[in-house]
């Protein structure tokens, strides 16, 4: 059982992880890059298992046998006696020998330097895996929360790192000057998932850190090791467990705790914080029980070792929750700072109403009127008085959640439509929000094809009427401005808005603050903040400006 903790003053680190020690007994490792021959040229895991057959336990048993005269291609026979040594052919012996006595002594320098890209570039995929006993206790452990998977539209909220027993932590906004010292300085970075999502999230936000030296994704070897599903289900494998107070939290629930910290629950940043030291500390017993699963797999002569294991102290605390609400309040566009650029283009706050359209008259459409932040709900069903209510609140700007536009080339938006076949089912904004990341339906899937209909019906009569209609995506809208969509939490939804500026009645369903999101994103459009996604010959779905918040890798840490 490892113990680390955290005291108040954050100088040190408390943290219990319990093992299954009866499910899982203590294997002791040792290191592995020395006994590992893969690098060789022509050698793949048959050929490194008679190496290890023949007694051939290292890198120098390996090379004193080459200096002896026997040559590789002796050793790699089923049975090397010694009349089959003898009819080795002089230029067969010379030739692979020095192949590899020269990879030997490459291999020992770039040990020698912790040069571990080296081997990460020449070993194998499946056997990468192999470099994480040479470095267990100098990896750099790596791991970040964010708002989301996009990296264009979510915004990196928290970094942990473990080094040489000391934990990091950085929160936005803060410089992370550090954080690239130490990528700059450790041997190897070791993430869960990092290769797809940590580091690309990284470089992304911030591009000034160095590239690691050397990279293990601890995903890959949890693969190598028939053990499937994300770190929390890895964990479970391996018999580890999390503390009981962040035990039930995963990576959406991190996301709600970092907008209740924004919106003023210091607890919620406190467990955000607490998680993503869990999620760091951790991968240091994964990857520990992970490499012992698959090396007492491998028929090797090796000698073994115990893994030094202290305790972990605080080298560095993230920021405080008031310079995190401090900064997202000065920072974060409401509708109270968006009002001078909308009062003088219109010469007084101007009326926005956001529809939330579903594509059948029998199912509820959010509506929702608003007027700085005042706001007027309904929820409608039929198209007449959904047309009557809006027209009614004399908007300067309806916006509306529902495709408004068809594919280019397209005719109807329904399947018997004869140019279906050449022009498909998606417009360039789908694409464009895909190549993002942010999940969306087809203007003309199947079960899309009466929304995108009804919108088409309704965006028409209101333009009519000399109305400006635009079409949002709540969805896209609220990850683009740190919202939660009701998926997480309906409650957190209204909170979002809230803190947005808007005043809300009590008792509001989703699909009506899916309205006021909608509405808010006119507000944005009037005021010039605004992004277009799609084409000219296609109209464009709005979205928010994003990049609220972003990070400040450049200033200068005390």
């Amino acid at each position: 059982m490892l113990l680390v903790h955290l005291d108040k003053r954050a100088d040190t680190l408390y943290l219990l992880v319990g093992v299954n020690r009866a499910k899982h007994p203590r294997v002791e490792l040792g290191p592995m890059l020395s006994e590992t021959f893969l690098h060789l040229p022509g050698v793949g895991r048959r050929s490194e298992a008679k190496l290890w057959d023949r007694g051939i336990a290292s890198w120098d048993h390996l090379g004193d046998v080459l200096r002896s005269g026997v040559p590789p291609h002796a050793l790699l026979r089923k049975v090397a006696g010694r009349r089959q040594l003898a009819l080795a052919l002089p230029g067969e012996r010379e030739d692979r020998a020095v192949g590899w006595l020269d990879a030997l002594d490459a291999a020992k320098s770039a040990l020698s330097r912790a040069e571990f890209g080296y081997f990460a570039e020449r070993l194998p995929t499946a056997a990468q895996w192999r470099i994480l006993p040479d470095v267990l206790d100098d990896a750099l452990y790596l791991d970040i929360e964010t708002t989301g998977l996009s990296r264009e539209l979510h915004a990196l909220t928290v970094v942990g790192a473990l080094y040489r027993g000391q934990f990091f932590q950085w929160s936005w906004p803060e410089g992370v000057e550090g954080l690239a010292a130490l990528l700059a300085e450790a041997p190897v970075v070791v993430t869960f998932n990092g290769g797809r999502f940590d580091l690309p999230f990284l470089r992304h936000h911030l591009p000034g850190l160095p590239a690691p030296r050397a990279h293990v994704d601890l995903r890959g070897v949890a693969a190598q090791a028939e053990v499937s599903g994300g770190l929390k289900n890895v964990e479970h494998e391996l018999g580890l467990t999390r503390p009981r107070e962040i035990r039930g939290v995963d990576g959406e629930e991190a996301v709600a705790l970092w907008c209740r910290a924004l919106y003023g629950d210091r607890r919620a940043y406190r467990t955000l914080l607490a998680y993503n030291r869990s999620d760091v500390v951790m991968l240091r017993s994964v990857g520990e029980r992970l490499v012992a699963r698959l090396s007492a797999s491998l028929r090797r002569p090796s000698g073994r070792r115990r893994f030094a294991r202290s305790s972990i102290v605080s080298g560095r605390c993230a920021a405080s929750f008031e310079t995190v609400r401090s900064a997202w309040v000065e920072r974060h566009p409401t509708v109270a700072k968006l009002k001078p650029a909308l009062v003088r283009r219109f010469g007084h706050m101007p009326v926005v109403v956001g529809v939330d359209l579903r594509g059948k008259a029998h199912n509820p459409t959010g509506m929702a009127s608003c007027v700085a932040g005042s706001v007027e709900s309904a929820v409608l069903y039929e198209d007449a008085e959904i047309l009557d209510w809006t027209v009614a609140r004399q908007p300067d700007l309806v916006s509306i959640d529902a495709p408004l536009s068809l594919p280019r080339g397209r005719l109807t938006p329904f399947d018997d439509d004869p140019t279906r076949a050449s022009c498909g089912i998606v417009r360039d904004a789908e694409r464009r929000l895909w190549s993002r990341g942010i999940r969306v339906y087809p203007a003309l899937i199947r079960h899309m094809q009466s929304l995108t209909s009804r919108g088409l019906r309704l965006a028409e009569a209101l333009r009519a009427r000399g109305i400006e209609v635009i079409e949002s995506y709540p969805g896209a809208a609220q990850d683009v401005l740190g919202i939660p969509r009701k998926g997480v939490a309906v409650e957190l939804l209204a909170r979002g808005l809230e803190d947005f500026g808007f005043a809300l009645p009590e008792g509001l369903t989703h699909d009506e603050l899916d309205a006021v999101t909608s509405a808010l994103v006119g507000y944005f459009y009037l005021a010039g903040a605004y992004e277009g996604l799609g084409a000219d010959d296609e109209n464009y779905m709005i979205i928010p400006r994003p990049g609220t918040i972003r990070w400040e890798n450049t200033r200068t840490e005390a």
